[in-house]
């Protein structure tokens, strides 16, 4: 994220929930939790891009299970080939 490009807002959560993002946030992003959100709102764009293009072509909708398999799947590095 760029600084200068970003918008100020504000959000209630609960503590506990606060607590989860600023926890994650320190593990992928050094703290910065407007970094984190960022990621997980591109995600779900990315998700309701895959739902359209479900929903065009007659295919059901991911469920939370598909969704986590997807995600896991996708984040996996290849494995090399060994000679």
């Amino acid at each position: 994220m760029r600084s200068g490009k970003t918008t100020t807002t504000s959000l209630s959560l609960e503590p506990s929930t606060l607590r989860n993002l600023k926890a994650l946030a320190q593990r992928r992003h050094g703290g910065n939790v407007s970094v984190l959100l960022a990621e997980i709102a591109l995600r779900e764009v990315k998700f309701l891009a895959a739902e359209r293009f479900f929903d065009k072509y007659g295919v059901p909708p991911l469920d939370e299970f598909s969704r986590e398999w997807s995600e896991a799947f996708s984040a996996r590095k290849p494995r090399r080939r060994v000679a």
